[in-house]
């Protein structure tokens, strides 16, 4: 039965979920099957194809001949499309009719595209996939800016201003001289959007009917199409008040009959309608075979609990923990026992794992033909499996790469958080445990007579004399090792969060407390964080900064409870937290009531922390600095002096990407920064 599918999107460089950077030639490689190099950082693009797509390139009257080259024109648009943002293709992904042959098909295809995007100035390059044969589509890439007459980039829009009667120019509220964006092209209209869905029903049927093929398709809905139903007949007063007084007409009798059938029908339309609903709803369900379904319960049994992909996950975690609680006991029979046991559940779970993969793997071949399956992990296979069957409908491409966004975060914070209790106290001390530990190790060394010249042989000596030595000097190594991981882990989260939320910042011109500052502040402030909105960031009102300022000042045991009895979401134990709340209410300072005002430096961001916290230079600067800045507003007393904030100038430097090299230039910098608000208020209060 000849089916009606056809949808599209704007590509853009960025991913508006995940943030990360797409390349053209990237999609293009994807569709067309072809090896496609990006200029820009060289990388290139190869997706193998069982079944090789049948492939295009239509251009234009006035396009220069190198479209023509697959490779050339997405390198072009790459060049041409290179804001961060910017838009670089419209795609169009479209179902060809199974009745038709290959060749009809490629006919089709052609003659539609020629007439809805060539000769209205797009570049066409369309691939034609037959993966699956019950599924023939195809996919068409189309340039998104035209081209001028001698073949050069034309402008996708151009600005009209505005002006008021006497000809001045019309501001808008920044001050600037406003305008509307025209577009030079109508490629973005709704209304030519809906013109090609119907261009291609009508060129689809065309093909059918001259193919002897008796079935249609149809761009519109079912409501738009209307339910067959038997119409009625003009009554008139006469006939109404016939029936009125108790007597028979035939005109109100045969209208009743009408009804009686057309509610019938209609009726059965919903029936229908639902019938099919459900039985779309139903396909997308765990399919696992029968011999995969014995083999868990096999393994249910044998790890005795209940077995899906998060409790293996989970199970999967403890063994990790238990593996390292034994690894620097003594071999014993005990411990050899724990090893076996701990080897003979790895290995159900890997199992298990293998089933699951395969499963998932079958799912999204069969509903996600197009997709490239090889390039999903388990976790993202998994959680586009039960994405799908939860929503009870195929998954967009924005909602694929959600889930890949949400996939790798979750698990780089469980890794984070196996490795480590506090994040936050981690990015703090981190180097000071390294110092600690590679002091350690060089002491210890030194003791044992382990040379670095021989290292292996004096390693071995030392480990017959001093056995117990060596065992420290093992855990020392194993801990240092896992705080390098646990970094690297922390690392790759914030660029994650970061490129997430703040595409145009390098990440890599950022220090780990940097990215910390940004991403935790972000988290603080529920949102992103812009250099237009850094000095009127604000998220608790000035009552609740009152009532917040009383509870953490109060030196009431009970304080705490209280506070997370008010405010659920605010993380007392977290300093970083504190220091923002801290210096919102200090840009707010003007704002609240004056005993409260000069409680505000009562406030210690690392008063209810761990005590690893305690020793960071950096939150005690950022402190120092704020308290300086509330005993000048109470020693001013005026409006004269209202402070800017601490945080402020930090957020406006990572956001601007100045570049600090490691974290003593930024604890410098912070001084500086202080230094410089002492000298500025000293020579009096600005007017």
């Amino acid at each position: 039965m000849a089916i009606y599918h056809f949808s599209g999107q704007i590509m853009s460089r960025i991913s508006k979920h995940t943030g990360k950077p797409k390349s053209p030639l990237a999609a293009a490689a994807y569709r067309s099957g072809e090896r496609l190099t990006d200029e820009i950082d060289n990388q290139e693009f190869f997706y193998k194809r069982d079944v090789a797509p049948v492939t295009h390139i239509l251009s234009p009257k006035n396009a220069p001949e190198w479209t023509s080259n697959r490779e050339r024109l997405w390198n072009e648009v790459n060049k041409i499309e290179k804001n961060y943002n910017a838009q670089f293709a419209r795609e169009f992904n479209v179902a060809l009719p199974v009745e038709l042959s290959n060749e009809q098909q490629e006919k089709l295809t052609l003659d539609f595209c020629q007439t809805a995007f060539v000769d209205r100035g797009m570049v066409a390059d369309i691939a034609i996939h037959r993966d699956d044969k019950n599924n023939p589509h195809f996919h068409v890439m189309l340039t998104v800016r035209p081209f001028n007459e001698d073949g050069s980039w034309g402008i996708k829009a151009k600005r009209e201003y505005k002006f008021d009667q006497s000809g001045n120019h019309i501001l808008d509220k920044k001050g600037k001289k406003a305008f509307n964006k025209i577009e030079t092209t109508d490629w973005n209209n709704k209304d030519v959007f809906n013109s090609w869905r119907k261009m291609w029903a009508d060129k689809a049927n065309k093909y059918l009917n001259e193919n002897g093929v008796k079935e249609t398709i149809s761009h519109l809905s079912n409501e738009d199409r209307g339910i067959e139903q038997m119409p009625t007949i003009h009554e008139g007063y006469v006939a109404r008040k016939m029936e009125k007084n108790g007597q028979k007409s035939e005109r109100v009798s045969f209208n009743k009959e009408v009804k009686k059938y057309n509610k019938t029908i209609s009726d059965l339309q919903k029936f229908k309608a639902k019938k099919e609903q459900l039985s779309y709803q139903d396909k997308f369900v765990r399919k696992f075979s029968p011999m995969e379904k014995k083999h868990l319960s096999d393994i249910a049994k044998e790890l005795k609990m209940f077995v899906n992909f998060k409790t293996i996950n989970e199970r999967k975690e403890q063994l990790i923990g238990w593996k390292k609680s034994i690894q620097f006991t003594k071999d014993n029979e005990k411990k050899l026992s724990q090893l076996s046991k701990i080897e003979k559940q790895e290995n159900l779970i890997f199992t298990a794992e293998e089933i699951f993969n395969s499963e998932s793997t079958r799912f999204l071949q069969q509903y996600y033909p197009t997709w490239d399956v090889d390039s999903f992990n388990l976790d993202e296979k998994i959680a586009i499996v039960e994405r799908t069957i939860e929503n009870k409908m195929l998954l967009s491409d924005d909602e694929l790469d959600e889930i890949e966004y949400e996939v790798t975060s979750d698990k780089l914070l469980s890794e984070i958080n196996s490795l480590i209790h506090n994040r936050y106290a981690f990015v703090i001390t981190i180097n000071n445990k390294l110092e600690e530990l590679i002091h350690s190790r060089n002491t210890l060394e030194k003791q044992l007579n382990i040379s670095p010249s021989q290292f292996g042989k004096s390693l071995k000596e030392a480990a017959l004399k001093h056995p117990q030595e060596i065992e420290k000097w093992k855990l020392i190594m194993n801990n240092t090792k896992e705080l390098f991981t646990a970094r690297d882990l922390i690392n790759d989260f914030y660029n994650l969060e970061i490129i997430k939320w703040y595409p145009s910042v390098n990440v890599e011109k950022l220090s780990l407390e940097e990215k910390e500052i940004l991403v935790v502040g972000t988290e603080y402030y529920e949102k992103p964080i812009t250099l237009e909105s850094i000095h009127n960031l604000q998220r608790y009102t000035t009552e609740e900064q009152t009532i917040l300022i009383k509870l953490l000042t109060s030196g009431e045991s009970g304080s705490a409870e209280n506070i997370n009895n008010m405010f659920p979401n605010f993380q007392v134990n977290n300093p970083r937290y504190l220091m923002f709340f801290k210096d919102e209410c200090l840009r707010n300072i003007n704002e609240l009531p004056k005993n409260v005002a000069k409680k505000l430096k009562e406030i210690d961001p690392t008063k209810f922390a761990e005590d690893e916290i305690s020793n960071s230079l950096l939150i005690k600067d950022v402190d120092m600095s704020m308290n300086e800045e509330i005993d000048n507003y109470n020693t001013d007393n005026s409006i004269s002096f209202i402070p800017s904030g601490v945080t402020s100038g930090l957020f406006q430097g990572i956001l601007e990407k100045r570049n600090f090299a490691s974290k003593q230039q930024f604890e410098d910098d912070l001084k500086s920064k202080k230094t410089k608000k002492k000298n500025i208020h000293r020579s009096g209060p600005s007017l």
